[in-house]
Order: structure tokens, then C-alpha cells, then sequence
């Protein structure tokens, strides 16, 4: 029994450390997505999401948003927007990167102590973190193999079909193994030999029409495999155009910050409303000393 007012007044102590821990800790960076060394990155539609460990919505967005920079290898400024979304997320503050960003580059965003939470705790480290964006000209040469390795199998394929077409037109008739010996037939039929020549020409026309007509069926047939053929290497020819005249390997992904999920801050939206005005008002003084 004399043990446990010594017990109470330890754990007591413990939770009153673990308390001023926490309450020392302040506002933390909980995770940072691309993560630190990230590559293979999109060059367009570029963010950067911060998230906290506490609720960021209600402070100051420009004064949160010069704490944090982002610079290319030689040290250039790259413009972004700061936007987050009180409704889905709180804690999060995301960048996002105006223009595409040279392929193959790493990037730094540089975050400074000073930002502010809600509630007004202060992030007393800053840091570094790091991404570089995927290499394209790669991407543009696996695409290019891609299609030619395609319009190298259909190319055989095309020549395999037309080769087979030409043989059977130079071919022999289909009948050649059929033999017509006039002598023979008067003998088993007992006929004249001049009687047998005159069913030996009847049946020699019409085995002749029978393969004229074959050779018809598969003359159309070839035809229309060949067309199909043609119009598949015309198609893969167009598309491998189009892959190599092409400036960028374009990423599917967000075009814009309402496809992103996220709210547009005020201040975006009151700049747009203040272009979109002095614009009207700039025509209308055009339109004045017309």
C-alpha cells in the first residue's frame, strides 16, 4: 500500500512530460506528396501537397504561401498558386505549379519556418524537399518502337498476303489432277472413241467455269483482306506521325483546380472578377475613339 502514492505521483509526472512534449512539438509537416527524391514526375498539371498536423484553413493565404519557394537547378523562381479545400481537406495546403516544367529536371520547394495553422501554431524547422520530372524523350522513343515494331508485323503480314494472292492467280486450275483419256472412257462406256472426245469437252467447260469461278471468290477475298490490311498500315503510319512530331508525352490528370477536388481561394477568384472588368471597360474606350 505504500507503494501506490509513489506509483500515482510517477504516472501523474509522466502524463504532465508527454503533455509539455506535445505542446512543445507545435505545427509539424505530417507528409509531403511527391515524397523527398521523387522522379518520373508529370512536367504538366505539376502540385505539391503539404499536409499538416493541424487544420490550416483560416489563416492568412498570402502570408503562408512566402514561406514557400520553388526553384529550378539554377536557382529561378517557379510561380504557383495556393489553394486547400476547408470542406475535404483541412489540414492540406497544396501548390500548384503554373506552366509545364522542363522533362528530366529536379526541382526544389523550399518550405521556411513561420507557417500558421488555425489555431496559430507557428512551424518552428523548415526544410527541403525534392522531385525531378520524368524524362520524355524516353517516353517518345518507347512510343516510336512501339508503332514501328507494329507496322513491321503488319508490313510482313501485308507481303505474306499478297504473295499468296499472286501465286494463286499464276497458279495452276484447280483441277489439274483430273485426267481425261477418250480410249479408256469408249472402253468402260462402250462408245466411240469420237463420242467420248465430245463428253470429254463437255466436262473439261464445265470444270472450267467451276474454277474461273473459284478463282473469282478468291480473287475477292484476297482483295478485301489487302484493303483491310492497307487500311490498318495507313492508320498505325498516321498515328506513328502523330507520336513523332509530338512535342511532349502529355499525363492524363488534372486540368484545372475545379477537376482537382479543391476550393478556388477568394483571392483567385475576386483577381479573375478585377481582369475580366478592366478588360470590358478597356474594349469599351476602344470602341469610344472608334
Amino acid at each position: 500500500m505504500k507503494k501506490t502514492p509513489k506509483l500515482i505521483c510517477m504516472i501523474m509526472l509522466l502524463v504532465l512530460l508527454a503533455t509539455g512534449v506535445c505542446s512543445a512539438a507545435g505545427l509539424q509537416v505530417v507528409e509531403v506528396s511527391p515524397k523527398d527524391g521523387k522522379t518520373g514526375m508529370q512536367i504538366s498539371n505539376m502540385a505539391i501537397k503539404f499536409t499538416f498536423s493541424e487544420d490550416m484553413v483560416g489563416t492568412s493565404v498570402d502570408q503562408n504561401a512566402s514561406k514557400f519557394r520553388i526553384t529550378d537547378p539554377e536557382g529561378n523562381e517557379l510561380p504557383f498558386q495556393m489553394i486547400y479545400s476547408e470542406e475535404k481537406y483541412p489540414d492540406q495546403l497544396w501548390l500548384i505549379l503554373q506552366g509545364e516544367l522542363v522533362p528530366n529536371t529536379e526541382y526544389t520547394c523550399q518550405v521556411s519556418s513561420g507557417v500558421v495553422s488555425k489555431s496559430g501554431n507557428v512551424l518552428e524547422n523548415g526544410f527541403n524537399t525534392t522531385f525531378k520530372t520524368r524524362n520524355t524523350k524516353i517516353d517518345n522513343w518507347i512510343s516510336m518502337a512501339m508503332m514501328m515494331g507494329m507496322m513491321g508485323v503488319m508490313f510482313f503480314a501485308t507481303s505474306k498476303a499478297t504473295k499468296k494472292a499472286q501465286e494463286q492467280q499464276s497458279g495452276a486450275p484447280v483441277e489439274t489432277a483430273k485426267q481425261y483419256n477418250p480410249y479408256k472412257m469408249a472402253k468402260e462406256k462402250g462408245i466411240s472413241v469420237e463420242e467420248a472426245r465430245q463428253i470429254i469437252a463437255k466436262e473439261k467447260e464445265k470444270d472450267a467455269r467451276k474454277a474461273a469461278k473459284l478463282a473469282e471468290s478468291k480473287k475477292a477475298k484476297d482483295e478485301a483482306m489487302a484493303a483491310e490490311i492497307e487500311e490498318a498500315r495507313k492508320r498505325l503510319e498516321e498515328e506513328y506521325e502523330a507520336a513523332r512530331h509530338a512535342s511532349n508525352y502529355q499525363v492524363k490528370g488534372p486540368r484545372s483546380i475545379k477537376d482537382a477536388g479543391v476550393a478556388v481561394p477568394r483571392v483567385v477568384v475576386r483577381k479573375n472578377r478585377a481582369k475580366r472588368e478592366a478588360a470590358k471597360a478597356a474594349e469599351k474606350a476602344r470602341a469610344k475613339k472608334r
